[in-house]
């Protein structure tokens, strides 16, 4: 069925509507359906962003036929131009109200019959993590062939540079995002607002100098354009000879020296990301802003590019640089250096700590930590009681201790989890708690308990040998933690069975402290000397028992 036909119905309807008599024009205004307009009520700006007017109308058009549902979606995949579109967009462009379910149904029917093919691992600008996008099976995919200027770089590399149609860039590139379970993201989620400010001025006419990077992924690159290579590959094919620009008086040095190449894109509009052979370094928000313009105001935008090739742990490195004089997220940061292979030497005390936060928090199953920290880049149905702040300053206490622990990330994550390990075992009413419920799990108290178990290891740490495997110095601790818990509490359903003094040290040393320094510092002293005398009198009452046994 073509558009044409497709149209006939609604352009019959309104001539229909014509025929009526003078009065009933008169008490009832005749009024032409035009679906995509009772769509666009309810479709949000980004997708109607994604189509011309035209688009629009046939979709509502399609959506108006007396035709079953399945071969709405069936029409529109085919009509529309190679669309990458969720179940969500395919109910509001068809203006199928109340039909999500059916439509995600008859979305996998398609798929399963090879009508249609969909990606749960693809992202659009400002797609949430969870989507799946589906796209027809019929459109091929096709070649890009951009122009642009090789630069040699002093250390033997070169860089790309061209300016193109920037709505193509997400067409050829993929953003990878965190994901802390894979260790494959690399870059910050779209700040909505700061979005939504570029797109008003590119609206406005405001060009946008700087330029998006982009890393063309080493494994998928092939520089001299054989013929050969997979369809997949990005080929490089020289236009020219490298013209050497001296400096003047200088013969020896260069100002600069360039070609022009072409860079040969596999591209598909409806391209998934895993078919993708690029990544979008520096320039997600840019690239998001446009995609919330409208396509029949500005077609086609300007974008300037720097393209390098390089591999995945390259990638990484490079958008840390990119991004050196941009705030970015504190945790954010960290996380992302627990993912790095090799970083500088001057993070690399912070890339063990951030490593061993990872381990704690994500992968060492029998970590007291697991699933309780709120991991950049992790989402979850119930949020986890811990900052991943909290987490890092434990370790940070640990590795800034005499104990021998800093400089490897296995070890350090090791020695942390025996350690929590022998504290959820000595107040386990007060673990994996929210922070309202449990001062052990706020900030402070983990804080304040990290302090003393350093405290405690390394009193212990000589006494056995220098050893922290030794199993004695850790059942030193377990022992001194037992006797701690008798007047320390951190719930309030704990005071109703706990002693006097512990009821009364939870009031005016525990349940008002908060994550600051000075209350961290008061706590951690509380905690500190508390131990202290319980554990002096321990050792007094040994002495004298066995001072006792042998004088028998």
């Amino acid at each position: 069925m073509t558009a044409s036909q497709i149209l006939i119905p609604r352009l019959h309807s309104e001539v229909s509507c014509m025929h009526r008599t003078k009065n009933e024009s008169q008490t009832q205004p005749p009024k032409p359906h035009q679906p995509y307009m009772d769509s666009g009520e309810k479709m949000n700006d980004q997708l109607r962003a994604m189509f011309r007017k035209e688009e629009l109308e046939l979709a509502g058009a399609i959506g108006a036929q007396d035709i079953p549902i399945k071969d709405k979606i069936t029409s529109l995949f085919e009509q529309l131009n190679d669309p990458l579109l969720s179940d969500e967009d395919v109910s509001s462009l068809l203006a199928v109200n109340g039909a999500k379910g059916e439509i995600s149904s008859l979305l996998g029917e398609l798929c399963a019959t090879g009508q249609l093919q969909s990606s749960n691992k693809t992202r659009r600008p400002l797609d949430p993590e969870s989507i799946t996008l589906y796209r027809s099976t019929k459109t091929a995919s096709s070649r890009l062939k951009l122009i642009a200027t090789e630069a040699k770089l002093n250390n033997g590399t070169s860089r790309y540079q061209l300016t193109c149609n920037g709505r193509l860039i997400r067409s050829i590139a993929r953003i990878d995002r965190l994901d802390a379970l894979a260790g494959t993201g690399n870059q910050r989620d779209e700040i909505r607002r700061h979005v939504s400010d570029i797109s008003k001025g590119i609206r406005s006419g405001t060009q946008v100098p700087n330029s998006v990077l982009l890393v063309l992924l080493s494994e998928h690159v092939t520089l001299e354009g054989d013929e050969e290579t997979p369809s997949s590959f990005i080929s490089i094919r020289p236009l020219d000879q490298f013209i050497d620009t001296p400096i003047p008086g200088n013969t020896n040095d260069l100002a600069q020296s360039f070609r022009l190449v072409e860079l040969d894109f596999p591209f598909r509009k409806a391209a998934f990301d895993e078919e993708k052979s690029a990544v979008l370094v520096d320039g997600q928000q840019r690239t998001a802003a446009l995609s919330l313009v409208d396509l029949d105001a500005i077609p086609a935008f300007s974008l300037s590019i720097n393209a390098i090739v390089a591999d995945e742990s390259e990638a990484k490195k490079i958008f840390m640089v990119s991004n050196s004089t941009v705030k970015i997220e504190t945790q954010f940061s960290r996380a992302l250096l627990a993912s790095l292979e090799e970083s500088p030497g001057y993070l690399r005390e912070e890339q063990i700590r951030a490593q061993a936060a990872k381990m704690l928090a994500l992968e060492e199953k029998t970590s007291p930590f697991l699933d309780l920290v709120q991991y950049p880049g992790i989402k979850k149905d119930k949020r986890p009681p811990i900052a991943y702040n909290s987490i890092f300053q434990i370790l940070t206490t640990f590795t800034d201790s005499s104990l021998p622990i800093g400089d490897d990330a296995k070890t350090l994550a090791e020695v942390v989890a025996r350690s929590f390990t022998a504290v959820r075992n000595a107040w386990p009413t007060a673990w994996a708690k929210k922070p309202n419920d449990s001062r052990l799990m706020h900030g402070a108290g983990l804080r304040a308990m990290a302090n003393l178990l350093v405290n405690k290891l390394e009193q212990f740490f000589p006494e056995h040998e220098g050893n922290i495997d030794s199993p004695e110095l850790w059942k030193a601790l377990e022992h001194s933690l037992g006797r701690l818990k008798n007047t320390v509490i951190w719930t309030v359903q704990d005071t109703a069975t706990s002693t006097a003094q512990a009821k009364n040290n939870y009031i005016n040393e525990i349940s008002n402290r908060q994550n600051t320094n000075q209350d961290i510092t008061k706590l951690s002293n509380f905690l500190k000397k508390e131990s202290l005398d319980l554990d002096t009198k321990a050792a007094k009452d040994t002495r004298s028992s066995k001072s006792k046994t042998k004088d028998q």
